[in-house]
């Protein structure tokens, strides 16, 4: 019997099926959320101090903190470098077997924006990652690392549990994000033939606490974005001294020129998100309230008048034009030759950087002034008719028994502001914007502001809603 090629052929296998951890029949179906999210929680804190504030970036300090834990999970990972000190990550769980659908993308960006150290509470800093009152404090808490730690926690969970995928699952850790895209661009550019996922999940929406109605939580997915045309305006006159005013000097001829975009009556649009998203809200709703706002005409015209009084949601229905810094001379008493202003401008589906340039030009007509646009990108938009949408929807408004939350909503919003997705949708992805945390308006605000921070309850809770979406489009 021992001379039997096929026995000894067995008999060695016997160590590897013993060891196969699909083969243990005590493995847990979901993670310990507490536990789980307290090791998110913990690497939050961690990685919010590697200094990744950009500019410069110097992102390839995050690909090294994320690879040696993906290392440690036994997660393949590759870094794509696209400048010097600059780069992003890209690992990868493999289907199991033959992938039946191309590969979901978890998306996040691993650059922070500048802060101010003296306007933050003195043993809560920027770059400190503390925990200390239910948070993890410091800038990217929320902008944007709170949610790639999320993505990679989900992605070791998927591994640990041994879930077997019918696609692939990818982590995208992308740099400069927030000046010019470059790591994804790169990606796009160069590699997307290896990446190539049908969809995304990238940051976005949060679930903001009495927005609409007292009590109830309203979770926006970011299914569009505006576009940008980000101008700089010069102003050209005669140089001077100080003391001599003369109103076709170029800081005049500017100030005139901000004057004027100062009376700008732009159009009104209600994007198609935002009658989407009233609808859902509708439906928790009774009696009037309920009528009106499943009515897109009387939604429209009850608020109006509420949402073009407030600056943070008349931007949703505008083209915007913000003037956000000057430039020009360096001494007091010297008139320069050229003053200049940057303009952010924020445009709506429809509306192109060339279609916003011609509208400056109407506005400020004097020949004194000219125009350059510095970076423009068209809006653009997925679908709500998309299993990953509709997997996040679910799981934002269900509790950790699977009840639904009779306070919360979910639904699509038209994002003010551009992230990574706006890339990634020209090229067939569609891509959802939404960070699973629940947050007060005062939280969200300190984004890109003083004492930025989440609590380890959103953390935890939050990768529930994020692991049970992935899972559900992406599991066998």
């Amino acid at each position: 019997m021992s001379s039997c090629p096929s026995l000894r052929r067995f008999a060695a296998a016997i160590p590897l099926i013993l060891a196969c951890p699909l083969a243990r029949a005590d493995a847990p179906a979901t993670p310990n959320w507490q536990v789980a999210g307290d090791e998110a929680a913990q690497t939050l804190s961690h990685y919010i101090q590697v200094d990744t504030v950009n500019p410069a970036g110097h992102e390839d300090r995050a690909v090294a903190f994320l690879g040696d834990i993906l290392d440690k999970e036994g997660i393949p990972w590759t870094s794509y470098p696209f400048e010097v000190g600059r780069s992003s990550l890209v690992a990868r769980l493999k289907a199991t077997g033959t992938p039946t659908e191309p590969p979901l993308c978890l998306l996040s960006h691993t650059d922070v924006v500048p802060s101010e150290p003296k306007f933050w509470p003195a043993d809560k800093g920027p770059l400190s990652g503390v925990i200390s009152d239910g948070y993890v404090w410091g800038r990217g808490a929320l902008d944007m690392k709170g949610m790639g730690v999320l993505e990679l926690e989900s992605m070791i969970q998927l591994k640990r549990l041994n879930v077997p995928l019918h696609r692939d699952v990818i982590l995208l850790a992308v740099g400069d994000e927030e000046v010019d895209s470059g790591g994804v661009r790169e990606l796009v550019k160069d590699h997307w033939a290896d990446i190539g996922c049908s969809q995304s999940v990238n940051e976005g929406g949060l679930g903001l606490e009495n927005l609409l109605f007292k009590g109830q939580t309203l979770y926006g997915i970011s299914v569009a974005e505006k576009g940008i045309a980000w101008v700089k305006m010069t102003a050209t006159g005669p140089a001077g001294h100080g003391s001599r005013p003369d109103p076709i000097q170029a800081p005049h001829v500017l100030a005139r020129a901000a004057y004027a975009l100062e009376q700008y009556k732009p159009d009104i649009h209600w994007h198609w998100s935002l009658m989407e998203l009233f609808h859902n809200v509708s439906r928790t709703q009774t009696g009037l309230t309920r009528f009106v706002l499943s009515n897109p005409g009387l939604t429209k015209l009850a608020l109006r008048g509420r949402f073009t009084h407030d600056p943070a949601t008349r931007a949703v229905l505008i083209n915007t034009i913000n003037l956000t810094n000057f430039s020009g001379g360096t001494s007091p008493n010297v008139v320069p030759t050229e003053a200049s202003a940057t303009l952010d401008c924020r445009l709506l589906p429809g509306t192109t950087p060339d279609d916003m340039l011609a509208t400056l030009r109407a506005l400020v007509p004097d020949p004194a002034i000219r125009f350059e646009l510095l970076q423009g990108r068209n809006s653009n938009e997925s679908p709500t008719q998309d299993s990953l949408y509709q997997a996040l929807a679910k799981y934002a408004v269900l509790d950790g028994a699977g009840n639904q939350r009779k306070n919360a909503v979910a639904g699509p919003v038209l994002s003010v502001g551009f992230t990574d997705s706006l890339i990634l949708r020209p090229v067939g992805v569609h891509a959802y914007g939404f960070v699973p945390f629940e947050v007060t308006l005062d939280e969200a605000g300190t984004m890109h502001g003083n004492g930025e921070r989440v609590s380890v309850a959103n953390i935890r809770n939050g990768l529930r809603i994020l692991y049970s979406a992935v899972k559900e489009v992406s599991a066998l």
